[in-house]
Formats: C-alpha cells, structure tokens, sequence
C-alpha cells in the first residue's frame, strides 16, 4: 500500500523531497505512529518511492529527531517529546525573529504573491476548521518564509522546530479544535512581512509564539491532570 498522492499537495523538485514530504506527513499525522518500528524497505514500499531517495530523506528526519536510525535493528519512530515542548518554543522564539525580520526586507514579488495567497487559504480554513490541511499548509508556509528569509541555516533548524510542534498540535487537535485565531495570528504576520515592515513582522512572531506556549501549556495541564503523561512545568523561558 503506498501513501495517498498529494496528500498535503506539496510540490517537489527531487525524489529525496518527495520522500521526505510523505515520510514526514506520515510521521506528523500518526500514521507512522510514535515508538513504531520499521524498515527501509517497508518505508519505501509504503511511499511508493525508491530506497536511495527513501535513505536519504530518513536521514534529514533523524536529523529532526523525528526517527531514530539503529544499523541492523531498523527504522524508530520518535516518540513525542512532552518535556521539551516549551523548550521548542522557546527556540523557536528566536529563530523566528530572525526569519521573520528577514523575509519582510528580503523577500522578492513572487514570495509576496505566495504569501497572499496563503492569505487567501486561511481565511478559508477559519470557515473549514481543517486540521489536516492546515498542516499542509503549516509546512508549505514554513518552507516559503525559510526560502524569503536568506538564511539557509536558520532555515533548516526553523523547518525542524515547526515540525515538532506540528506533530504536537496535530496529536493534541481534539483538545483545540477551533483554527480561527491560530489562522489569524499567521495572517498577521504574512500581511506585515509582505508590508516589509520588519518590526511589525517580529511583533507579530511574537504574538503568535505567546499563543503556542499557552496552548502547549494547557496541554501539557491536562495530560498531567490525568496522569497521561509526567513531566515538570519550569517557569517560562527557563
């Protein structure tokens, strides 16, 4: 069985990002589900993709902790890390300042153009409440602003950061269904980067980082309440 074409409908430019896209939509999605074991062999039948691109992109996704890659034990799923998820955040606070700030002095017309349309598709998801394709667009957007930050680098550890975190909000959906004021945070922050008003776009960074940390918090809240899970609460950015 190979996974659904164009799940997300992510375009790509090589058979390595085809397989990184299937493999780490599968992974954010559940259905490679945490602490799950696997081969490469199943893992390139199960995308529909050969065993070179297959490898390669398990690499960049154990780069981004996502698998854990034993020689002659097979392929690990990661399990969810609950007591690094402010952590995350925390990092990601920084990392994207920076991209942010970036993108709105240097993105070109045709990054603005894209913006705009991402624009367009959240205000449809505040109507459709579509958790799943907001993560297809979670993951388009991170890419588009790495690529209109110019900064390779922050963009690679800004892409695994919101891969964490998507993998945690997706898991947790049932508990905050409502995308409306999620949607409207990234609107706000596309709408001042394609102004080009650098501080406006880290205001907005901000806003919508404050946002992540409650909600992971108030997770975090209440799968300790139930005991489904033990982990310890430090003061913020700490």
């Amino acid at each position: 069985m190979t996974v659904r074409e164009n799940l997300f409908e992510r375009e790509a430019v090589s058979q390595t990002e085809k397989a990184y896209g299937a493999l780490e939509e599968l992974i954010v999605t559940g259905e490679l589900p945490p602490g799950s074991q696997w081969s490469e062999i199943v893992l390139s039948e199960r995308i529909g993709i050969g065993r070179s691109p297959t490898r390669d992109a398990l690499q960049k996704l154990a780069f981004q902790r996502l698998v854990h890659i034993a020689p002659r034990q097979g392929i690990f799923i990661s399990e969810i890390d609950y007591q690094g998820q402010l952590k995350i955040i925390q990092i990601r606070r920084e990392i994207e300042r920076l991209i942010v700030g970036q993108a709105a002095l240097c993105a070109n017309l045709q990054e603005r153009a894209q913006m705009s349309k991402f624009i367009v598709e959240l205000e449809k998801l505040k109507v459709h409440n579509d958790m799943r394709e907001y993560m297809r667009l979670h993951f388009a957007l991170t890419s588009l602003l790495g690529d209109a930050s110019r900064n390779s680098y922050a963009a690679e550890f800004y892409a695994m950061l919101q891969t964490l975190a998507r993998r945690f909000l997706y898991f947790h959906q049932k508990r905050h269904t409502n995308l409306t004021e999620i949607c409207d945070l990234h609107i706000r922050q596309l709408s001042t980067i394609i102004s080009g008003v650098p501080e406006a776009a880290i205001e907005a960074a901000v806003a919508r980082n404050d946002y992540a940390e409650t909600l992971a918090r108030n997770i975090l809240m209440e799968l300790i309440a139930t005991s489904a899970v033990t982990v310890t609460l430090n003061n913020r950015n700490t």
